[in-house]
């Protein structure tokens, strides 16, 4: 079938691409190679190159390389022993802790995929997720296992065994009984070698699940490969190219959790490629992350504005250590000018903003370095990866530069589909490009806009909310005749969750009783904070719910309330 439209797709890429590669940092390569090679062989070389060194530091605890591989090791033999298998799903669910960590060098070493999942969700949305991936196992902390254990007794759930770890010094009680596994009991007694397993480049290592909880999730299938790929450029261009920071000095602060891309790539991933140390955080309040940039000096960190913004406004900042941190990552919202300026000042280093998604292993493009760097813009294109800008409609149309369209991408970060999903997967994909579904603007410099989520996604506090899923929520509930969701601009969480609600006929319902509702089947961060009752919910000419209709009616508010 002819297509001239994917010409126009590289006409465009190569009329453009020299300008956006001429603002890249000084000595920042333009194309990268990518071993064919699995991640536990980097892990496993710094391991034997530099085995004392400190791979996890978490308060006063400090654990080597050589540490973690002897138990990411044993660990990876129990598996084995206990009927994991290579490309078996293994869902870890805990906080940033050592243990997290551990286990996922663990599934590395014997190409066990990764199912990572969040300790905040209940028990409707795990058990979703694990059916959906086939998820046979879950690590999980244990004031948490019972969740995974009511779980596992369902007959209709694949998972068939929990392994469940302590905090010290705060033991939590977990159920006794067969297929349910303590941690350290099973890492005691297993072998410390290197499991023999053949682990290819090409095998995938994650399943990077994006969303959609009451609805249908969508798990990003992510290889070794690609994720070394990110791994490589993620470290390269933060330290534009290890002069902001030299490669064998990398310290990342991981206070994103270890569950989201996001926490992931500038942490786990970036300190996989250097052989750099992690500074956990297993809670990142403001004083627990202030605590361990003044106990460990991290000098990379992933970040999002909440952060900056409580760091910037801790009674201490300016006695702290803040100045060892040098390259930060923004993302998952826009950061304020004030806020970047006011932090920069703070700890002398330089915020890059940037943009991705789980699709694309947390980032397509990012502000340089030293560069030339435009506020409010999340940044240019990636090395390595290919943009173009298309019609909303047909997404086969190049969109003239500053003008609107739907961000489109291909590189060697693009999930490869998405897990036991065609459909879904034939969407997104087309001839090679992966379409984001994000409405932005590109300039003339290569600089990304983001003005519009074509998906209607919510932002707060740096976590993904799909208006979908706290829409089906609110509507299970007997008096509710219908609801839409929207995010609405919040101070401190980047957005909050919003819902409007119409009831039925003769109903009467507080706000309060309708957010006790929500908190039963959402994760807190979920939760609407705000909810306004009308007599329906405006419909599009297809009779959908019109979240833009109801977007414009709260600015309005905002507008007018602001002007009095």
């Amino acid at each position: 079938m002819n297509k001239p439209w994917l010409k126009d797709f590289e006409d465009d890429l190569a009329r453009w691409r020299p300008r956006w590669e001429s603002l890249y940092d000084d000595g920042m390569p333009r194309n990268f190679d990518y071993p064919d090679t699995p991640l536990k062989d980097y892990f496993n070389k710094w391991a034997e190159l530099h085995p004392e060194k400190p791979y996890l530091l978490i308060n006063d605890i400090e654990l080597s390389y050589g540490l973690v591989n002897n138990m990411a090791r044993r660990l990876a033999n129990a598996l084995l022993d206990s009927g994991v298998q290579k490309g078996d799903r293994v869902a870890i669910m805990a906080p940033n802790l050592p243990q997290y960590v551990i286990s996922l060098q663990a599934l590395f070493k014997i190409g066990a995929i990764e199912v990572p999942a969040n300790v905040l969700y209940t028990v409707p949305e795990l058990d979703l997720q694990f059916k959906d991936s086939g998820t046979e196992t879950v690590i999980v902390l244990a004031p948490y296992a019972d969740k995974a254990i009511q779980i596992m007794k369902d007959p209709a759930s694949p998972v068939k065994r929990v392994i469940a770890f302590q905090i010290p010094g705060a033991p939590a009680e977990v159920e006794k009984g067969e297929n349910i596994y303590d941690f350290n009991e099973l890492i005691a007694g297993a072998d410390d070698r290197e499991p023999n397993i053949e682990v290819l480049g090409s095998d995938i290592a994650k399943l990077q699940y994006t969303g959609g909880t009451t609805g249908v999730p969508k798990g990003c299938v992510l290889t070794n490969k690609m994720l070394l790929s990110q791994a490589i450029r993620t470290s390269t261009w933060c330290t534009a190219n290890f002069t902001l920071v030299p490669f064998d000095e990398i310290k990342t602060l991981a206070a994103i959790p270890l569950n989201h891309i996001y926490g992931y790539n500038g942490n786990v991933n970036a300190c996989l490629y250097t052989g750099g140390t992690i500074v956990l955080v297993p809670l990142p309040t403001p004083d627990n992350i202030l605590k361990a940039i003044n106990q460990h000096e991290p000098n990379i960190w992933a970040a999002v504005p909440a952060m900056i913004i409580g760091l910037n406004n801790h009674p201490d900042i300016e006695n702290s250590r803040v100045n060892s941190v040098k390259g930060i990552f923004s993302g998952s919202a826009p950061l304020a000018v004030e806020t970047m300026k006011e932090f920069e000042r703070l700890s002398g280093g330089r915020i890059l903003e940037g943009y991705g998604l789980s699709e694309t292993i947390n980032i397509l493009t990012v502000n340089p370095v030293f560069k030339l760097r435009k506020y409010g813009s999340c940044g240019i294109v990636w090395p390595d990866t290919d943009l173009v800008v298309v019609d909303i409609e047909t997404g086969t149309k190049v969109i003239p530069r500053g003008e609107l369209g739907e961000l489109i991408c291909r590189g060697p970060q693009v999930m490869k589909e998405y897990w036991n999903n065609q459909e879904e997967t034939d969407i997104a994909i087309r001839d090679g490009w992966f379409y984001t579904g994000d409405i932005v603007r590109m300039d003339e410099d290569g600089f990304v806009f983001i003005v519009d989520r074509k998906k209607d996604m919510i932002i707060a506090s740096g976590f993904n909310v799909y208006p979908r899923d706290i829409d089906e929520v609110v509507f299970a509930h007997p008096k509710v005749m219908e609801a839409c969701t929207i995010g609405v601009p919040d101070a401190k969480r980047g957005e909050t969750v919003k819902v409007f609600v119409a009831l039925k006929d003769g109903e009467t319902m507080t706000a309060e009783e309708l957010i006790e509702h929500c908190r039963t089947q959402l994760a807190p961060y979920k939760v609407p904070t705000l909810v306004e009752f009308v007599e329906s919910i405006p419909r599009t000419a297809v009779g959908k719910p019109d979240r833009k209709a109801l977007q414009e009616m709260e600015a309005a508010k905002q507008e007018a309330a602001a002007s009095k």
